[in-house]
C-alpha cells in the first residue's frame, strides 16, 4: 500500500496544479486509510477510523467557516467513538493492581481519551515539521510492543507506520504544517490504536501508557499553562503563543529547527520507552528535568562586528526559525527590517552615515557574499555560514506557504516582481502573494506602504538595491505596520529568469561576483568597491584603519 501510495503521488504530481495536487494528496491518504480499515481492520478498528475522518471533517470546516466552534466536535465524536468502538474497561497500575470501571466511567474515560488526542496534535502542529516526526516515533514504538506482546492493535500500528512512509514527503517536511484536519485525523487515530490492545487480553495500560508517555511533556505543558491562566485569571490561550516551550528554548539556545523537532521527538520517545518499561522513575525524571531546566544557561552565541556593524552568526536554518519568530512574535507595530550584507553593502556604510544607522538598528544581520565572509575570516571573527539573500527569500517563502504568511513583492523594473512571485508560487504551493508591484517610484510616496500595510501581508520583500531598500523600509517603518521586510536586492530578476545564477561550484569558491559580472557588464565600476573592501580588510588587521 505505501508503494501504490507513492506512485499515485508521483502521478498526480505530474498532471495536477500544485495546489490541487496538495489536496488530491491528502484525500488518497483518507481514503488509504478507509479502505485499509474496511478491508482487514476489526469492527473496532472501522470505528476509529470513521471516528478519524469525522475529526478531519470538523478541521476542514473550521478551516472554511473560521469558526473555532467546531472544534467542540471532538468530544461528540469522542463519545461516539467510545460508545460504539474500542472502550477503557480497567487500568492496570505498576505493582500489578488493577482499576476495573463501571460501565460509565468507562465510557467517560474513553470519550476524554479519544478527545484530547486531536487538541494534543494540533499543538503539536504549531511546530512545523514536528507531528510528522512525533507520529513516526508513534507507530514505530506501538508496533515494537504489538509484536513483543502480541497486542491486538498491530493492523493499526503496522498500517500507521507504513502509510506514515508513503506521504513522508507530506509529513517528513520540516517546514510544512500537517493543518487542522489531518493533525486531528492523526489524533483519534493514535488514540484509537493506544486503546485496541486490550482486544486479546493484554493488559491494556502497556499500549495506553505508551500513548501517554509520548505525550506526556506536551501535555504537561498544555496542563501547566491552564493552571498558569487560572491563577493568574487570564484568558486561556488558544494555541501557546511560542509553538512549545521546550522547542523554542531549544531555538534560543542556538539549536536549529530541525535539530529542534528531531530532538523534541527523541526526548518523547525517551520518556515513553521508560514509561512502556514502567521505569516510572526515570520517566518522571526526565520530564521534570526538561521542564525546570529549559530555562538553563544558554549557550553563548558569538556575534562577530566588523566596522560597528554586527552579524547574526547562524546558519541558514536558524535565521528562518528567528524570522518565524519575529513574524509570530512582533516585537512593535512598526516593520521589523532584516538585513542580507555583502562586501559592497560594507563599502555603502562606509560612506552613507544613515545606512549605517539603519543596518545598526535592524532585527537581524545576515552575512551574504563569498568576499564579506572572506573578510571576516581575515578579520578572526568568522561567520559559521554565508547566508545569501536570494537563498534566505526563497526558504522565506517555503516558510510562508506553510504557515500561510501573505508575501509582497516590490522592485526590480517592469513586471519583474510579478513574474518572480509567480514562479514562487509555483515552486511553493499554499504562497500566498499580497500583491506586487515595481520599485520604480517616489521613495516619499505615503500610498504604497499604505497598500502594503492594507494587503495584510506578514512579509514584504524588498528588491531596489542597497542601500535604497532599507532606507524606505525605514522611512515608512510605522506605515508599513507589524510586518517583516526584507532586502533581497537583485534576486527577483534572478527567480524571474532574466538573470541566471552562477553554479553551485562558482559560488563555492567565491566567484559569483565575476559570474554575474559577465551578466552584466554595466557593474565594473560598483565591483572595483570589491578591491577597496579587502583593502580595508587588511587595513584594519594590521591595525591601520579604524571606522
Amino acid at each position: 500500500m505505501a508503494v501504490l501510495c507513492v506512485g499515485v503521488q508521483f502521478y498526480i504530481k505530474r498532471t495536477l496544479q500544485p495546489k490541487q495536487y496538495g489536496y488530491f494528496r491528502d484525500l488518497v491518504l483518507a481514503g488509504s486509510w478507509l479502505i485499509l480499515a474496511l478491508w482487514f481492520g476489526s469492527p473496532d478498528e472501522k470505528i476509529v477510523i470513521c471516528c478519524s475522518m469525522l475529526a478531519a471533517f470538523a478541521g476542514i470546516s473550521e478551516n472554511i467557516y473560521h469558526d473555532s466552534r467546531w472544534r467542540l466536535l471532538y468530544p461528540v465524536i469522542g463519545a461516539l467513538c467510545s460508545y460504539f468502538g474500542p472502550a477503557v474497561h480497567f487500568i492496570r497500575f505498576p505493582d500489578n493492581e488493577y482499576i476495573y470501571l463501571t460501565p460509565t466511567f468507562s465510557f467517560i474515560a474513553g470519550t476524554v481519551w479519544f478527545s484530547f488526542f486531536p487538541f494534543i496534535f494540533r499543538y503539536l502542529d504549531e511546530i512545523p515539521g514536528l507531528v510528522g516526526h512525533v507520529l513516526a516515533v508513534t507507530f514505530a514504538l506501538m508496533l515494537a510492543a504489538c509484536i513483543a506482546t502480541g497486542a491486538g492493535a498491530f493492523f493499526m500500528a503496522f498500517a500507521g507506520l507504513m502509510l506514515l512512509a508513503g506521504f513522508w514527503s507530506r509529513f517528513g517536511n520540516l517546514y510544512r504544517q500537517a493543518g487542522k484536519s489531518l493533525a486531528s485525523m492523526w489524533g483519534f487515530i493514535v488514540a484509537g490504536t493506544s486503546v485496541i490492545g486490550r482486544s486479546k487480553g493484554i493488559v491494556l495500560s502497556t499500549v495506553l501508557f505508551l500513548s501517554l508517555g509520548l505525550f506526556a511533556i506536551p501535555a504537561l505543558e498544555i496542563f501547566f499553562g491552564f493552571v498558569k491562566s487560572l491563577l493568574m485569571d487570564a484568558d486561556i490561550p488558544e494555541k501557546p503563543a511560542d509553538g512549545g516551550k521546550i522547542y523554542s528554548q531549544m531555538l534560543s539556545d542556538g539549536v536549529e529547527h530541525p535539530e529542534a523537532v528531531q530532538s523534541v521527538a527523541g526526548l518523547c520517545a525517551l520518556t515513553s520507552i521508560a514509561t512502556a518499561w514502567e521505569q516510572w522513575t526515570i520517566a518522571l525524571i526526565i520530564i521534570v528535568v526538561v521542564l525546570i531546566f529549559r530555562h538553563s544557561k544558554k549557550k553563548i552565541i558569538t556575534r562577530p562586528s566588523l566596522w560597528g556593524i554586527t552579524f547574526d552568526n547562524v546558519s541558514m536554518n536558524y535565521a528562518i526559525s528567528k524570522a518565524r519568530g519575529l513574524i509570530s512574535n512582533p516585537q512593535s507595530n512598526s516593520a521589523q527590517l532584516i538585513v542580507t550584507l555583502n562586501a559592497l553593502g560594507m563599502e555603502a556604510t562606509i560612506d552613507d552615515e544613515e545606512f549605517y544607522e539603519i543596518v545598526k538598528s535592524s532585527a537581524m544581520v545576515l552575512a551574504d557574499g563569498s568576499g564579506l565572509c572572506l573578510g571576516m575570516k581575515i578579520m578572526g571573527t568568522p561567520v559559521q555560514e554565508r547566508v545569501a539573500g536570494i537563498d534566505f527569500a526563497e526558504q522565506l517563502c517555503r516558510t510562508a506557504s506553510a504557515e500561510k504568511w501573505p508575501v509582497y513583492f516590490i522592485g526590480a523594473a517592469g513586471n519583474t516582481a510579478k513574474q518572480c512571485a509567480e514562479v514562487l508560487k509555483a515552486r511553493f504551493p499554499g504562497l500566498i502573494v499580497a500583491g506586487t508591484r515595481d520599485g520604480y517610484f517616489d521613495i516619499n510616496d505615503t500610498r504604497i506602504p499604505d497598500v502594503i500595510a492594507s494587503s495584510g501581508a506578514k512579509i514584504v520583500l524588498a528588491a531596489m538595491g542597497q542601500p535604497r531598500q532599507e532606507k524606505w523600509v525605514n522611512l515608512h517603518r510605522e506605515r508599513l505596520g507589524p510586518i517583516l521586510a526584507v532586502g533581497v536586492g537583485g534576486a527577483f530578476d534572478v527567480f524571474a529568469g532574466h538573470l541566471t545564477r552562477a553554479p553551485k561550484w562558482v559560488q563555492k569558491i567565491g566567484f559569483e561576483w565575476l559570474y554575474r559580472q559577465l551578466q552584466e557588464p554595466g557593474r565594473w565600476r560598483k565591483n572595483l568597491r570589491l578591491i577597496t573592501f579587502m583593502l580595508r580588510i587588511f587595513a584594519s588587521r594590521v591595525g591601520l584603519y579604524r571606522r
